[in-house]
């Protein structure tokens, strides 16, 4: 399923959102990690990145690693079915479950990555040449002899190692490299240069003298994104992607993003449904929703969700637009979904139970080949965020786009800049929908905020559903200048009937823009109760 944004608005499922935590199904004690990461770059002018986890290299058999090894002593926290994870000795959280597959040299798990014209097929396998205990010498290269290809790292008998073959008809140039950080081993990595055509490289998660892989308390591996204000920047992980574009960020943010596989559950569709919940925890606030699981993640019989830990590396006091682009696993949901959200939960780590808000936008969906991209927008901090649907609800028809919010309408432009004269009224228009076909027709106006941090209205008696309308000074489009701030500016409406209702889920407000202009460009902000936030159009001051 995807989840994209354009201009402060989400296309497919799309959500206006704050960084927002996302709650899992089932509390742990131990947390699900994400496995170590693949990553493939290429040296081309625009190069082709491709990057998968080892929670998305799948062995086919489905097992749970409670009650062997370490995982005994955590029966039920540790007790997660997978059939992935193979780097980490088979098990979500890392507990070392002296697993079958870690005495077999045979092949154990696999995956493949194609984009930009590359392919790669990524083979798993333990070395087991050794007896239990011995460190294996460098002198001779090759996962039977406890050695990556390069002869660069040692391991012992139970390490995983990754195969990655070229099976494209041009050589690859660039960087292979499979990275991961453990609480007990530390950052382990292995890298390798080129690829020609049909050629292999073998890569070990470790470094020289590195104790069994499995051994480390699992892996996680965030991806790094560096923000630019109105441009995307994307993390990957297989066919899977979240992409977040920010309005008014600082010259220098950084934001992590984390995927977190949190297992789903049944469906209803599975014949042999794991034991747990899609449902979030009793008397949640979204206690009737389910998490969507992605087909990179999930095997036969064991759906797995993602939720994405989002932390920034300042108070990531900025708007922005997120995609969440990923497939929607077909054993379990053949039919679609209805119902679709973004959930999130601010200031909490993935897994969560505790969501509260919900940023969706917009969802297409997609045909039984294509992901479901699933958007939306907002404001805030670090948070968890997961993707959800109702089970109650009739599953959205192949090829729809259904919008909870569509605006702003004429005569303002949602592609091209606005002028305006300063001191004028700016007619906002736009239409809310809960679900398709279905208008919002008691939206109210919440006018008390001033700098916006949270999804409650400090005003009494204001009742939900609310929106507060505020500006952001931001960047021109044409002139590219710089923002002039990261804060909202509360609004004044013209004219005596502040929110006009037209009925159908038509709403209007007339923006009175101030002169002189605060700044010489800036997006109109509507925010929501739900969380969602919308920046859709941008107005510059004329001259």
């Amino acid at each position: 399923m995807k989840v994209k944004s354009s201009r402060g608005i989400v296309v497919k499922l799309i959500c206006c959102m704050a960084l927002v935590v996302i709650a899992s199904a089932v509390a742990f004690s131990q947390t699900p990690k994400s496995g170590a990461l693949l990553t493939i770059t290429s040296n081309d002018a625009t190069p082709v990145i491709l990057k998968i986890y080892d929670s998305q290299i799948h062995t086919g058999t489905v097992r749970t690693p409670a009650g062997n090894g370490s995982c005994s002593a955590l029966a039920g926290s540790d007790d997660i079915p997978t059939d992935a994870y193979v780097l980490q000795g088979g098990s979500p959280t890392g507990c070392d479950a002296n697993d079958p597959f870690e005495t077999a040299s045979t092949q154990i798990g696999s995956a493949t990555l194609s984009g930009g014209g590359y392919s790669f097929s990524v083979t798993a396998a333990y070395c087991n040449t050794a007896p239990s205990g011995t460190e294996i010498s460098c002198t001779t290269v090759g996962p039977g002899n406890g050695c990556n290809s390069a002869g660069t790292i040692c391991a012992n008998p139970d390490t995983g190692f990754l195969t990655i073959k070229n099976t494209g008809a041009t050589a690859f140039v660039g960087t292979i490299s499979l990275t991961g950080t453990s609480p007990l081993c530390g950052a382990a990595s292995d890298t390798a240069s080129g690829l020609g055509a049909g050629a292999s490289v073998t890569l070990a998660l470790g470094s020289p003298g590195l104790i069994d892989s499995s051994n480390c308390g699992g892996f996680n591996q965030p991806q790094t994104l560096t923000l630019t204000a109105n441009q995307e920047s994307k993390a990957s992980f297989g066919k899977d992607d979240y992409v977040i574009k920010p309005l008014n960020s600082a010259a220098g943010a950084k934001l992590d993003v984390l995927p977190v596989p949190v297992p789903a559950g049944p469906t209803g569709s599975e014949t042999n449904p794991a034991a747990s919940s899609l449902y979030f925890s009793p008397g949640a606030t979204f206690s009737n929703l389910k998490c969507i699981p992605y087909a990179d993640f999930s095997a036969l019989n064991n759906p797995v969700c993602v939720e994405l830990q989002l932390t920034p590396n300042d108070a990531g006091n900025y708007l922005y637009t997120a995609t969440n682009d990923f497939n929607i696993d077909k054993h379990s949901l053949a039919g679609g979904i209805g119902g679709p959200s973004f959930l999130g939960h601010h200031l909490n780590n993935c897994p969560d139970s505790g969501f509260d808000i919900n940023i969706f936008f917009t969802y297409t969906a997609p045909d039984v080949t294509n992901g479901d991209p699933l958007k939306g927008g907002g404001s805030g901090t670090g948070s968890c965020w997961v993707t959800a649907f109702d089970p109650n609800a009739g599953a959205i028809s192949t090829g729809t786009i259904f919008s909870s919010f569509v605006g702003f309408q004429l005569p303002v432009s949602d592609s091209d800049e606005n002028l305006y004269k300063p001191g004028s009224s700016i007619p906002l228009i736009w239409q809310m929908f809960s679900s398709p076909g279905v208008p919002v027709t008691t939206l109210s106006l919440c006018p008390g905020m001033t700098v916006p941090s949270s999804n409650v209205c400090p005003t009494s008696g204001v009742s939900t559903p609310w929106v507060w309308v505020g500006t952001a000074r931001a960047a021109c489009i044409v002139d590219n200048s710089p923002n002039a701030d990261l804060l909202t500016d509360p609004t004044v409406a013209a004219g005596a009937s502040s929110l006009q209702n037209s009925g159908n889920g038509t709403y209007q407000y007339n923006l009175k823009t101030q002169k002189p202009a605060l700044s010489t460009c800036f997006n109109a902000v509507l925010i929501f109760d739900t969380g969602l936030t919308v920046f859709p159009a941008n107005f510059k001051a004329k001259n």
